[in-house]
């Protein structure tokens, strides 16, 4: 029998977080921006048709909301990690075509063509962003949060699918953080005792995977790769930083002259700013790329945000479809960066492993 727990102890106590939090979170956020991406392209390119007939309009608002029940169904009523992971793709795409229509709930007359919905759209994926940053925090799991976690990991041995890295994972969970979960001895024991099988065979994704991070490491031992990253970003940075300061020396002409050259709008104006500011962070990564390939890295990642959070807010609220091609092409260098990043950080993990071993 289950014992019942008084409700004030209930909503004490606090979230147990995931160690696959930052992943799932990351595919609902890519899965919703991809569908919004992907409906306002098709109705642009079919001429905004509608699902309509005998005095009814099925707008895909219901779409997102029949997606986003399935997904909190699967939540409720499975455990394994496929199921976690599938109901982050489908929430991700429920809610893009849920909020892709928030045109027609802020408007006296249903617009879904009213200016500001592609930015106020925006403006809420960033807040959202910015939550899921602070859920994945920096501030160390607890001791119940990597007992939980470790049981997490433990259920795949049920399902026979346990593999030694999966083994390792968890136990590397329990040797984390001081202090120990009192369960913590039990929980190594019974990984101990656990049949672990041996690594299956990879399937496509995972082959994928190890093809492009052989390509990359062939690519960064080769001199002209970073010449050629560095070239890109400086160039860029350049031709902007150059644009704005011609925007400012015509803005002072003008004040001279007592005429007018060049007019820009408040948000055009925030809008270059942005962009002078992610260019500054770029120079400041080619500045020791040459010494510390992670460090410029996330600086030219850190530029792309700046792209992202700040330059295409204004850009949307200007033209949406332009903003849309502008916001795809930062997310797929955001998502080359952070591939770089990732592999950058595993040398360098290769390195003080190696290290520390040679020190023994």
């Amino acid at each position: 029998m289950v014992s019942r727990q008084p409700i004030g102890s209930l909503i004490r106590r606090p979230f147990i977080r995931s160690i696959e939090a930052d992943r799932r979170l990351e595919s609902f956020l890519v899965t919703a921006v991809a569908s919004i991406l992907a409906i306002r392209f098709t109705l642009e390119m079919t001429g905004y048709p509608q699902l309509s007939g005998g005095g009814l309009h099925i707008a895909h608002v219901l779409l997102g909301g029949l997606f986003m029940m399935v997904s909190i169904v699967i939540l409720l009523a499975y455990l394994d990690e496929y199921s976690r992971d599938l109901a982050a793709v489908i929430g991700g795409f429920g809610f893009g075509a849920f909020i892709d229509e928030l045109g027609k709930f802020i408007t006296c007359d249903n617009d879904y063509f009213f200016q500001p919905t592609v930015a106020l759209i925006y403006i809420t994926f960033i807040l959202l962003y910015l939550g899921f940053q602070a859920i994945n925090g920096k501030r160390d799991l607890t001791p119940e949060e990597r007992a939980i976690n470790v049981l997490d990991i433990a259920k795949s041995a049920v399902l026979n699918n346990m593999d030694i890295q999966d083994r390792n994972r968890a136990l590397d969970l329990l040797r984390e953080g001081d202090p120990p979960h009192p369960l913590a001895p039990a929980l190594k024991e019974m990984l101990d005792a656990t049949l672990a099988v041996p690594v299956q065979s990879p399937g496509p994704y995972k082959r994928l995977k190890e093809t492009a991070r052989r390509i990359y490491l062939g690519l960064v031992r080769k001199r002209w790769f970073t010449t050629a990253v560095v070239a890109a970003f400086v160039l860029v940075s350049l031709l902007t930083l150059l644009e704005t300061l011609a925007l400012i020396l015509m803005k002072m002409l003008e004040s001279m002259l007592e005429m007018e050259v060049v007019s820009l709008t408040t948000a055009e104006w925030l809008s270059t700013a942005s962009l002078a500011l992610a260019a500054l962070i770029v120079l400041r990564g080619v500045l020791v790329i040459h010494k510390d390939r992670l460090q410029a890295y996330r600086r030219f990642k850190r530029a792309v945000l700046v792209q992202i959070f700040l330059v295409q807010v204004f850009s949307f609220y200007a033209d949406q479809l332009y903003a849309i091609f502008g916001l795809s092409t930062n997310i797929l260098t955001l998502a080359v960066l952070r591939y770089m990043i990732r592999q950058e950080e595993e040398i360098e993990e290769q390195a003080i492993s190696k290290a520390g071993a040679i020190a023994e």
